[in-house]
């Protein structure tokens, strides 16, 4: 699957406040996926654990759409990140990736950015 890019230019994110961890996974050997316990991590180009990733949640404020939605933004950053509730929240690099859920078999998309800026504590992804 391939990233695909986001145009922020005709939506606005608004802040909930919101964020959580990544849990990270592992593959079982009978094949099952189980959280380990432990927060996910972004890969580093050298394929070495990165900066931990938490997940922000937005509102999405799109004009053609009749109603608002909250997604979910991971972001990879050693500090949460910090949102707040109602103000506009700018993502770099936006980008999403469509799937197909197991179980439900329905389409489903995860959205990643390199950073976030809202009007609490800026993160962004570690060099």
């Amino acid at each position: 699957m391939r990233w695909i890019p986001v145009d922020v230019s005709r939506i606005t994110f608004l802040g909930t406040g919101k964020t959580a961890p990544v849990a990270e996974y592992v593959e079982l050997s009978n094949g099952e996926r189980r959280r380990s316990g432990n927060q996910a991590h972004d890969l580093n180009e050298d394929g070495s654990k990165g900066a931990p990733l938490w997940v922000a949640d937005v509102m999405v404020i799109d004009p053609d759409n009749p109603r608002a939605e909250i997604v979910g933004v991971k972001v990879a950053s050693w500090d949460e990140p910090k949102t707040d509730v109602g103000k506009p929240v700018n993502f770099r690099n936006l980008r999403c990736m469509g799937y197909v859920a197991q179980g439900t078999n329905r389409v489903a998309y995860t959205f990643r950015a390199d950073g976030l800026e809202g009007q609490g504590q800026s993160a962004q992804k570690a060099a």
